[in-house]
């Protein structure tokens, strides 16, 4: 197949951009009338929006001349869009870049940089986000448009990029890490290109994360020890007052670029990481994510309000024309997807495994249904029938959190019961698949205190394993990551999900879900942590299910077959049910 190569030069002028309260401008200063619009991205969708709901409003020469330029432009990228969906070879040069990126991360870069403002690279899990994002960055600055680039990402992955950077470039980079005085320094570095930051520490240092609250005295504290607390705290709030005056102008930078890594960090409207997140200044934007959308359409808006600000209108107006909901004000579904599908697509590209790694070997899923002891399912059914009325919605998420965590280890809810099918069931399928076929694992489970359970287990089978959960070092992880690579002794890795994202197992062919986390997206996390590039053998998914308890029901609901997922996205990879459960719905479960 012949190469087709992309001139981008045309395309990467950030000057080139016209929004669409320029074209109002133009048109005759009559935005004022709907003011609910004023920050949309210019598009072609909204220019017709916009000719079609304002009377009187005609489009001049000039402006009919940026009209035709924003058509070509995203002519261009729809182009790409369907090039990228075939994987048609192109060549593409970066200056700086280390190595050769596949074909598609060529086109995904192709497409960033056409695109000039803002891009949401979806791609599934496994296929080189971060190498795109870098990659981006540095084509920006080959071409005079980027002096700097921000990179936000969860504490777990923030030592992920700098082996990411160091390995596909030379350029100088920072990690923002250590003591608060230590990161005051490295914010104001000028000697780096690329600067790495997690989110809570980008909100700590830049947005005021971290308040100090006056103590108050005690009732039975003396007036020294009072003192004391007192001096503290005035010593803390001077530092804090004296980083958010120093890190003032760090705050308000107009940054060249700005990446945000598992994006779906973002996903909250309402979470203070959200609002200050979007509040970074910056003339390129890239939201990095596999799951956009984990069962609620208002995910992707939020993401959306970061990569292209307005572009779905506000959160409100969005709700009102997307989002049905129950009399008690509780997400039923959703309207008008083929509209919010078209709207993003300028500003959206993804890729699936399946289409553009066709030497990726398949994923094969094995379900273990466990029947329970007649002991333990008798104890199983009087738990889910304790306490849980359907009008007290609390007590109906205990109910199932207590069903659940009885299904992986009875004693962990009820002491008398010392049975444990599952773990049985466990044992049983390492011992085949490590310790006689010698493959290596991967082992998920939702809960740390299941880990307690399962490590000495472990042991006893004489397995070698690596553990991470929520307390293990962001450090230690990226570590252990490489060490589960090359020590071939080691035939395990245990964890929670806090070892889900960004890493980089590809050494195991099998991925064991002990428990489930009810979420295809979390689920899916899990699985491509071993089937990404770099993985030569099927890779064997190995689910454990109790036969007749809350691990069967929930399937029903939230794996039922529901399209909205794919008209938006444009796959049917992800097919999941929109909705909340309510009241009746987690009763049925239990």
């Amino acid at each position: 197949m012949p190469f087709l190569s992309i001139d981008c030069n045309n395309w990467i002028t950030v000057e080139e951009v016209y929004d669409q309260k320029q074209v109002v401008k133009d048109v005759g200063g009559i935005w004022d009338s709907i003011n609910t619009v004023w920050q949309v991205t210019f598009t072609l969708y909204n220019l017709e929006y916009l000719l079609n709901n304002l009377e009187s409003l005609t489009v001049d020469a000039i402006v009919e001349e940026k009209v035709v330029g924003q058509q070509a432009k995203e002519d261009h990228l729809e182009r790409l869009r369907q090039m990228s969906k075939e994987d048609t070879p192109v060549r593409l040069k970066v200056p700086g870049l280390l190595g050769s990126p596949y074909n598609y991360q060529r086109l995904g870069i192709m497409y960033s940089v056409v695109n000039g403002v803002g891009v949401l690279v979806a791609d599934e899990m496994g296929l080189g986000k971060t190498l795109q994002s870098i990659s981006t960055a540095l084509y920006l600055k080959s071409k005079g448009l980027a002096k700097n680039a921000l990179c936000v990402t969860p504490a777990s992955l923030k030592f992920n990029w700098p082996m990411e950077i160091e390995k596909f470039t030379n350029e100088p980079y920072v990690v923002i890490d250590g003591t608060p005085e230590q990161r005051i320094n490295q914010w104001l570095r000028d000697d780096v290109f690329f600067y790495v930051v997690n989110y809570e520490l980008l909100l700590e240092d830049l947005f005021g994360g971290k308040q100090c609250k006056e103590p108050e005295r005690k009732d039975d504290e003396d007036d020294e020890s009072f003192q004391k607390r007192l001096a503290s705290f005035k010593k803390r709030e001077a530092k804090v007052k004296k980083r958010e005056r120093i890190l003032g102008n760090v705050r308000r930078r107009l940054w060249d670029f700005v990446s945000i890594d598992e994006a779906q960090a973002i996903k909250n409207h309402s979470s203070k990481r959200t609002k200050n997140v979007k509040r970074l200044r910056s003339k390129f934007r890239m939201a990095l994510t596999g799951t956009p959308i984990d069962g609620r359409l208002e995910e992707l808006h939020s993401i959306m309000g970061f990569v292209a600000p307005g572009l779905l209108a506000s959160k409100t107006r969005f709700f009102q024309r997307h989002v049905e909901v129950d009399f008690w004000g509780r997400t039923t579904g959703y309207k008008r997807i083929q509209e919010v599908s078209d709207r993003i697509k300028p500003f959206f590209i993804r890729r699936l495994k399946k289409d553009v790694l066709k030497d990726l070997p398949d994923k094969v899923y094995q379900n273990r249904i466990i029947e329970l002891s007649r002991a333990e399912l008798k104890i199983y059914k009087e738990l889910a029938g304790r306490g849980h009325e359907v009008t007290e919605d609390a007590e109906a998420v205990v109910a199932i959190i207590r069903c659940k965590q009885f299904c992986n280890y009875p004693s962990m809810v009820d002491d008398t019961c010392k049975e444990t099918s599952k773990l049985i069931a466990l044992k049983e399928v390492i011992d085949e698949v490590v310790m006689m076929n010698g493959h290596k694992a991967i082992l998920f489970s939702q809960y740390k205190k299941m880990l307690d359970i399962l490590a000495p287990v472990l042991e006893d089978m004489g397995i070698k394993y690596l553990r991470i959960d929520g307390d293990t070092p962001k450090l230690e992880r990226a570590k252990m990551q490489d060490t589960f690579k090359e020590d071939k002794s080691i035939d395990l890795i245990l964890g929670t999900d806090a070892m889900s994202m960004g890493l980089n197992f590809a050494a195991a062919d099998y991925v064991i879900n002990y428990d489930d986390r009810w979420s295809p997206s979390v689920m899916a996390q899990r699985e491509d942590r071993a089937h990404r590039i770099g993985q030569r053998n099927v890779v064997t998914v190995v689910n454990f299910v109790c036969h007749d308890t809350i691990e069967e029901r929930i399937r029903e609901v939230i794996y039922a077959k529901n399209k909205v997922t794919a008209k938006v996205l444009g796959d049917d990879t992800d097919e999941m049910v929109l909705k909340r459960l309510g009241p009746q719905d987690m009763a049925k479960l239990l």
